[in-house]
């Protein structure tokens, strides 16, 4: 399983972006932290790729992470590629480049709403 934390300045809003977007579920709240508030989301059912997303209240380090983005691609294993690009496509996300499309292979990167870079695959 792949887990990935990311910053955000407000935890709702992120909250709702994954899960209309990527169809992310929630799987707990942590909201008595003594530092910041943090969701956990699941992509189990959605994608091939087990990912869980750990969303973390920081107004500063959502800026930082938004400025640097350092984090390595997340990868998006698709069965139905072309849909979830233009899906993808509909929300708003930031493609890097056209779909490379070789054989049975499909791949394109992209960055969504948060900074976050993924690379949608099939």
């Amino acid at each position: 399983m792949n887990s990935h934390t990311v910053f955000v300045s407000n935890i709702n809003d992120a909250t709702a972006y994954y899960e209309s977007v990527f169809g992310f579920t929630v799987g707990h709240k942590e909201e008595n932290q003594p530092l910041e508030p943090r969701i956990y989301l699941s992509s189990k059912g959605v994608t091939h790729s087990d990912i869980d997303l750990v969303l973390v209240e920081d107004e500063k380090a959502a800026y930082a992470q938004l400025l640097h983005k350092t984090i390595q691609a997340i990868e998006w294993k698709s069965t139905q590629f072309w849909e979830d690009y233009h899906a993808f496509s509909a929300f708003g996300v930031v493609f890097e480049a056209l779909p490379k499309e070789q054989d049975h292979h499909k791949q394109v990167f992209f960055i969504d709403a948060y900074g976050v870079h993924w690379e949608l695959v099939s």
